[in-house]
Order: structure tokens, then sequence, then C-alpha cells
């Protein structure tokens, strides 16, 4: 039995892309940034973010264009069919089984935003952008020499007090985008587990429909 395909919130789009945009600005600065600590980190948050969302709107896009299943049709040998309607007419448990499928009413299926794998993806993802915004917020506030150890300013760029607001700026916007996104998938997804659970109250009239 095919599943119902539960709706799935047009704005969870418009966050993903609004955060693949703020990564852009992210990685231009990260390369101009002072400090290897957050040089590197600030690099690997913005393209982490960018693979993962841009799988998840491949993926999505695969999705939504895949052909339905349609069964397959098969030349029969005429006698051979006309046994088989003869043998289905005899056999009165098939339409009673196709009858109780009828008024059956299918679960819904979890959409690919609230899957358990994209919603662990999205929790990894504010962490570590969270522990980049916490490193940016202290350089920026405390300066170069007290934030960064000697060995990081080896090889790392002039102090520049408005690249390291920026940068600071541009990773507080993709953790709230990404804070954002995970909760409208938790929720989702608590949505259609008591979608399905309310469907089967019913259907053993726990509740009244």
């Amino acid at each position: 039995m095919s599943k119902n395909q539960y709706p799935v919130p047009a704005y969870i789009l418009y966050i993903t892309l609004l955060t693949m945009v703020i990564c852009i600005p992210m990685l231009a600065l990260s390369v101009v940034n002072f400090g290897l600590l957050s040089i590197w980190l600030n690099a690997a948050v913005g393209a982490l973010i960018l693979i993962h969302h841009t799988s998840y709107l491949f993926i999505t896009w695969a999705h939504s264009n895949r052909p339905s299943s349609k069964p397959t049709d098969f030349l029969i040998d005429p006698e051979a069919e006309a046994d088989s309607k003869s043998s289905e007419s005899l056999s009165p448990t098939l339409d009673e089984k196709s009858a109780w499928e009828d008024d059956t009413e299918p679960d819904y299926a979890m959409p690919l935003p609230f899957q358990p794998l994209n919603i662990a993806s999205l929790a990894f993802l504010s962490i570590i952008t969270s522990m980049a915004f916490s490193v940016m917020v202290d350089i920026t506030s405390r300066g170069a020499m007290k934030s960064t150890l000697p060995a990081e300013r080896v090889g790392s760029h002039k102090w520049n007090i408005k690249i390291e607001i920026g940068q600071t700026a541009v990773l507080g916007c993709a953790m709230i985008a990404l804070g954002l996104n995970l909760a409208v998938c938790l929720l989702g997804r608590r949505r259609v587990v008591e979608a399905n659970e309310e469907k089967e109250a019913r259907e053993f009239g726990w509740v009244e429909n």
C-alpha cells in the first residue's frame, strides 16, 4: 500500500537557499581572516554547509522528479489468463482483502527534510557553526594578541577589525538560519508522527472520527 505524502513547508527551501547564500561571504572572509584556527574553522563550516545543502537540494529534486512506479505489462496466453480469472472468481477472500485495504487510510510517509539523517546533519552543522561563532566573538572582543597563540599568527593575515566583525556577523546569521531550519524539521517530524498515531487510533476505534 502506498503512503500519503505529508506536506512540507515551502519555507524550508527558502531557509536552505538563504543559508547557502550566507556561506559565500563566510568562505570569502575566511581567506583573509586573522588566526589559522579561525581561518580553517570558518572555511570548514562554510564548506560543510554548502555540501550538505547542495546534496539536500539535489536529492529533493531527484525525488520529486522520480517517476511513479507502475506495474509492468506482460504478454499473457489468452487461455492462461482465462483460467486465472476463473480461479480468482472462486476466491472471495481477495475481494474482502481489497475492500479492507480501500477502507484503510495509508500512513503518512516521512518527508526527506524530517528524516533522522537530515536532522542529525543540521544538528551537527549548528554545533560547529556555534563553535566558530564563539571563536570569532573571542577574537573580535579580546583582540589579536590576547585571543590567539603565537603559532596561530604565523602565516596569518594582519589583524583587521572590520573583517573580524563581518565574519562574526555572517556566522551569527548562519547559526540562526541553521537553528531555525533544525527547529522546523523537528516540529515537522513530530507532526507526522502525531498524524500517523491519530490515524491508527481512529482505525482501532480508540478515538471518534
